[in-house]
């Protein structure tokens, strides 16, 4: 993919999280079922360290965060929250502000720090115990950046750690067929996109459009392949058939 494009549709989510975060947040302020399967791998990883260090990239309104310590996975957590929506972070600053763990909330545009090889500059800390992307992956155009991105990540973690990625089904579920629309729509060429390339429209509303990449079991095959990680456990939940995420917790050796 041409970097042209790929600027282009990070352009595009950039404004739809703007004209869309208020109501988008709304109606995200439950925590994900699958997260539910991450409380054991976590606590127990959290045994061997006097602090639990979590990365949560596209940490949105900071739920995540607030689901860790309810749940009580370490004693000191530690939580680093990064987001390319100013609007998002807002709402996380104002969710997480009375609560007492350990918190950095940060402004991140992903894309450009992957296409500039400026993300390990970016991060607070040099290296993390969990690393989570919820909602991420399908936002990065291109399977090169999104190779990238898991080699950047898996070298952040420490010896150990996890790195826990969601890949959204979004084509398990049919009311995400009526939000497809032409990429010309939305000013996209689609000669320029790849393969599993989506432009879907919010439809609540409000006029905005998202570049959506659908990872399929192969594809993200491939992107564990490529590093020096290890599937751990693979799953999925979620929405209201239970399949509308794909979870895969990596481990570095």
């Amino acid at each position: 993919m041409k970097q042209e494009t790929v600027l282009q549709l990070n352009r595009l989510n950039q404004r739809f999280y703007q004209i869309t975060a208020e109501e988008f947040s709304k109606t995200r302020s439950f925590y994900w079922q699958g997260w539910k399967e991450l409380v054991g791998p976590l606590t127990e990883l959290g045994k061997s360290h006097s602090q639990l260090k979590v990365l949560d990239l596209g940490c949105g309104n900071g739920r995540f965060a607030e689901f860790l310590q309810k749940e009580g996975v370490h004693k000191k957590l530690v939580y680093h929250g990064g987001d390319n929506s100013k609007e998002l972070l807002a709402f996380a600053q104002s969710r997480l502000e009375k609560q007492s763990f350990e918190k950095n909330l940060f402004y991140i545009d992903l894309i450009d720090a992957l296409i500039n090889d400026n993300l390990t500059n970016i991060l607070p800390l040099k290296k993390y115990h969990v690393i989570t992307l919820f909602g991420v992956l399908h936002h990065i155009p291109s399977f090169a950046l999104r190779k990238k991105l898991f080699n950047a990540l898996a070298e952040r973690l420490t010896d150990g750690g996890l790195l826990v990625f969601t890949a959204w089904r979004f084509l398990n579920e049919k009311r995400f067929e009526k939000k497809q629309i032409h990429p010309t729509l939305a000013k996209i060429d689609p000669d320029e996109i790849e393969e599993n390339d989506y432009i879907l429209d919010w439809q609540r509303g409000l006029t905005a459009y998202r570049y959506c990449h659908y990872t399929n079991e192969g594809e993200a095959k491939k992107l564990i392949e490529q590093t020096s990680l290890v599937l751990k456990k693979e799953y999925t939940a979620d929405g209201k058939s239970g399949n509308l995420n794909n979870y895969q917790i990596l481990s570095k050796p």
